[in-house]
């Protein structure tokens, strides 16, 4: 099959069904009465099964993303569990809400893996992009509409690897866009529904902590909209709402007596990441420097002509707000400082970290999307079909490019030895026994399908030396005495594992090495790769 699926002329007939309907919706653009008996709806409904179709045909049934191998080992664990919200709370790497779908899919009994995987987030994808049409179709036309969210399943249905994996930014843009829908009806929403939109806001540290300021920018637009209205009875409702996410959990942890687990993993740990140089040796001044912003946008072939059309489209039509102010409408004015306000923020979420990971750049998808429709609102017709024309024809070029250079995933060199290494934890364990990874090589536990024995799915906070080494260290200590995991596995080695350095060797960690010493026998060797098992416990 994928000897058919990456041969040029079936890449050309991708092609080919892509070019042909983008004409289709550009000739819309030009002549809205254009195909009449074809309403709005016919036409989103061919572009979302376009999207689907084509995502769900090139989906292989492997790691695309080490990411993706961790929030499938934390469904897959949550699946197993005894006690699933404690679970899903403890063992998501501080992220419970982001791989939420994958987790009810484990826990109603789908044995998920890559393929079905990719397949949940290209749903989470149409459904956010069908939330935000509804957006956007409020002040723009139906066509132009159209034509902006089919620019981003143009590219999606032609990337691969790193930017289409399942990943959190995908919960997470569904959780801001779902947001933003409800902030601009919140004028009008009870002071219950106002406490909601808060508490909805409040949960998005839970979801990535990388949104928290993109969350802000959004609960600054629903304060600034109940002041315009002069609603301050519900403006206590929306804050309150804010703040109970964190009190609950708060509450909740205090009552398992694990405050400090909830304070390190949560907060303690992604402060450290997002806002020192722990994790990145960029300054915070080459972080956020202009050319460092350009490079990070345009340094993959896969997408940087996707934003040199979106960017370029929103220059033009800053350029034109400049010569001719044109933002009568409170609407408008509203709409434009809140879109640059919202992508400014989305701006410091991808960088503030100094980790130029592809997928971050998701996060600049829809805030992007949303200034080009405001800035488009306010040109004259005949503009705003050139502007979003030249788009559609760069983003057509972009997703041409991906066409015919996509690629079959490469099959890692270690692959022969990850399946010996499954085979063996498959035939020394059973399916609910907790499994832990001294490396980070997550995807042995979705080979294997074995749970975390530890609460992430590799060792890299406890090994890596940070300012919360000694912390992450002992809550290590405490899960595998806690939960006893059955195989304890040194896949501390460069053929597989990332970040692998004999520095990081377990026996270099004084108290761990007394630990698996005491509780663990050595069973089995495959080239360099140590499996222990743990020893039976003496009755006393």
């Amino acid at each position: 099959m994928e000897t058919v699926l990456y041969a040029l002329p079936f890449r050309f007939f991708i092609w080919l069904l892509l070019a042909v309907w983008s004409g289709i919706i550009g000739w819309k653009v030009i002549f809205r009465d254009s195909f009449p008996r074809f309403s709005g709806r016919v036409f989103l409904g061919i572009s979302f099964l376009l999207f689907v179709a084509i995502r769900v045909l090139y989906a292989p049934d492997r790691q695309q993303n080490i990411d993706t191998s961790t929030w499938l080992a934390t469904a897959l664990t949550v699946g197993k569990a005894s006690d699933p919200l404690y679970t899903l709370l403890n063992y998501s790497d501080g992220r419970p809400l982001a791989v939420l779908p994958l987790a009810i899919a484990e826990l109603i009994g789908i044995s998920l893996d890559y393929r079905l995987a990719d397949l949940i987030g290209v749903l989470l994808w149409c459904i956010t992009l069908w939330v935000f049409g509804r957006i956007l179709k409020s002040y723009l036309a139906k066509e132009i509409t159209l034509a902006l969210i089919w620019l981003p399943m143009l590219l999606l249905s032609t990337v691969w690897n790193d930017f289409a994996s399942f990943n959190t930014e995908i919960t997470g843009n569904l959780w801001l866009v779902l947001g933003l829908f409800w902030l601009l009806r919140i004028r009008e929403k009870p002071v219950w529904a106002v406490v909601g939109i808060g508490f909805w806001l409040g949960c998005l540290p839970f979801v990535k902590f990388q949104t928290v300021p993109m969350g802000i920018a959004l609960g600054l637009f629903g304060v600034w909209k109940l002041y315009q209205v002069r609603r301050f009875s519900a403006l206590p409702g929306l804050v309150a709402g804010a703040l109970l996410p964190v009190l609950l959990l708060t509450v909740y942890y205090a009552g398992k007596n694990d405050l400090d687990s909830f304070w390190g993993d949560y907060f303690s740990n992604y402060f450290v990441y997002s806002y020192t140089t722990e994790y990145s040796d960029l300054s915070p001044g080459e972080r956020f420097s202009p050319v460092h912003i350009v490079r990070y946008l345009l340094h993959s072939y896969q997408f940087f002509l996707y934003w040199i059309g979106i960017f370029g489209a929103i220059l033009v039509g800053l350029f034109g707000l400049i010569r001719r102010p044109v933002l009568k409408m409170t609407g408008q004015k509203e709409r434009f400082w809140f879109a640059l306000i919202w992508l400014i923020a989305s701006f410091y979420a991808v960088l503030q970290a100094g980790n130029n990971y592809t997928h971050y750049l998701l996060f600049l998808v829809f805030p992007s999307l949303f200034l080009l429709s405001v800035l488009g609102s306010t040109l004259a017709v005949a503009i705003t079909q050139k502007v979003v024309l030249v788009s559609l024809g760069t983003v057509l070029a972009q997703a041409s490019i991906n066409c015919f250079f996509r690629k079959p995933l490469d099959i890692h060199p270690g692959e022969p030895l990850f399946q010996q290494i499954s085979a063996e934890i498959q035939n020394r364990s059973q399916p609910d026994d907790g499994l832990v990874l001294w490396g980070y090589v997550d995807r042995l536990h979705v080979y294997a399908r074995r749970p975390m024995g530890y609460r992430n799915s590799n060792a890299f906070w406890v090994y890596f030396p940070t300012s919360t080494q000694a912390f992450r260290m002992k809550e290590f200590l405490s899960d595998l005495e806690q939960n006893k995991p059955r195989l304890f596995i040194d896949v501390m080695t460069p053929r597989i594992s990332m970040f692998a350095d004999k520095a990081y060797k377990f026996e270099n960690y004084p108290a761990i090495n007394a630990y698996i010493s005491q509780h663990y026998q050595l069973v089995k060797t495959i080239e360099d790769v140590r499996i222990y098992e743990r020893k039976r416990e003496k009755i006393k």
